[in-house]
């Protein structure tokens, strides 16, 4: 899966709306919308929101995404790095 597409089923999984898990994680709508789309690339620190608010570990979050998946993180210190 996608990191969009992991999103999707985990917050499926949960039974949760998108409304549920951006007033958990702290998002916007776009946001979710276009991150659950795959049409844009998430930071870090947005993703331990959503794997916060999903109720998941970040390990156990990787753990569905494709073996093709590569995050590109362009500095490991970077405040902003955006995978995906």
């Amino acid at each position: 899966m996608t990191l969009g597409q992991v999103i999707k089923h985990l917050r499926y999984e949960k039974n949760m709306t998108q409304e549920q898990l951006i007033e958990k994680a702290k998002l916007t709508r776009s946001q979710l919308y276009y991150i659950e789309a795959d049409r844009r690339g998430i930071h870090l620190t947005t993703l331990f929101a959503i794997c916060n608010g999903l109720g998941v570990s970040l390990v156990e979050f990787v753990s569905y995404l494709d073996d093709s998946f590569t995050p590109s993180i362009s500095s490991i210190e970077a405040p902003g790095a955006t995978i995906g």
